[in-house]
């Protein structure tokens, strides 16, 4: 049987659909009250665990009779106010879950962690599985705290762990209203008007769960660190694509350096009073011009890996979010 962590999510989701599909049995973990309606369609075909990444407990609970595990469970935040939130789950939740896999001496686990925990370096636009993470202003808080959740996959593997990272970029499919890349989405389907001179490093969530099941079940090589990105784009182009597709403005006004100093200001002002995450926050916002680029050469050597074209993806992400016909 196969665990999931984080099941309810965009990655968790697909790769239940994926496994199940190939007569795999899966275990999906999950937290009480999750919203799990991206599980809809086979919730009568997985066996749920419920219970917490940080609740050591429920974790050796869900581990019972379990061969591999695949550790998708994680904050996605720029937010100020959730730093210490992303710190308990992404490091010390990761923490646990290695140390609950090394007791129960799994198989094989994948964690799925973030191009960001590769690190950003002034001067570098080019980046592989080979970077070194260097401490940088660059470098939000969420990234450092997925450095720090790989570094217990690590030390997990020095003390006997089979395990592999995948470190995908933003990953773009239909997901929850309002969370991760969705938010992209629907900033263009709202009207919005600004763009910035930044890149969108991204991987379509199919290509993610297919190079994430191959990983899995290869037989180790060696190799623990593998980045899946299909390609960059231009956030002007990759708007204009997706307005485009929806039939709306695209967004047409390029955001200066202190237009977005304004903006992510108000942002947080406006999530004071509401208690929601900005789009916009102080980390987005100085980040929003950078250039990276993330070479998922090594997956394609290895795999024969071939991406979807971006405007595939965009399609049929729109047409599901939005019931675009």
């Amino acid at each position: 049987m196969i665990l999931i962590t984080g099941a309810n999510g965009l990655v968790g989701s697909f790769l239940c659909r994926a496994l199940i599909h190939r007569g795999e049995k899966v275990r999906a973990f999950v937290r009480k009250n999750s919203d799990c309606s991206l599980l809809d369609d086979i919730k009568s075909q997985l066996d749920f665990a419920i219970g917490d990444i940080n609740d050591v407990g429920s974790l050796v609970d869900a581990m019972q009779g379990i061969t591999y595990i695949i550790h998708t469970a994680a904050i996605i935040s720029f937010w100020k106010k959730k730093r210490e939130d992303m710190f308990h789950v992404n490091v010390e939740g990761t923490s646990n879950v290695v140390n609950t896999a090394l007791n129960f001496g799994v198989k094989k686990m994948l964690h799925v962690s973030s191009v960001a925990a590769l690190g950003r370096k002034k001067a570098i636009v080019s980046i592989d599985e080979e970077n070194k993470w260097e401490e940088s202003s660059l470098n939000t808080a969420y990234a450092n705290t997925k450095y720090q959740a790989e570094l217990e996959v690590y030390r997990g593997i020095e003390e006997g762990l089979n395990a592999v990272i995948v470190n995908p970029s933003v990953i773009l499919g239909p997901g929850l209203k309002g969370t991760s890349s969705v938010r992209l989405f629907e900033y263009v389907y709202t009207g919005n008007k600004y763009y910035t001179k930044g890149y969108l490093n991204y991987v379509d969530i199919r290509d993610l769960i297919d190079s994430i099941l191959y990983l899995l079940f290869q037989e180790n090589n060696g190799e623990v660190r593998y980045i899946v990105n299909s390609g960059t784009i231009q956030y002007k182009h990759f708007f204009e694509a997706i307005a485009k597709e929806l039939n709306v403005k695209a967004p047409g006004v390029l955001a200066t350096p202190w237009m977005r100093e304004i903006v992510w200001r108000l942002g947080a002002f406006s999530s004071f009073f509401s208690g929601k995450e900005p789009l916009i926050t102080k980390e987005t916002a100085r980040n929003a011009s950078a250039h990276f680029e993330y070479s998922s050469q090594k997956l394609i050597k290895e795999t024969n890996v071939v991406f979807r074209p971006l405007s595939d993806t965009i399609r049929w992400s729109c047409n599901i979010l939005f019931n675009n016909k």
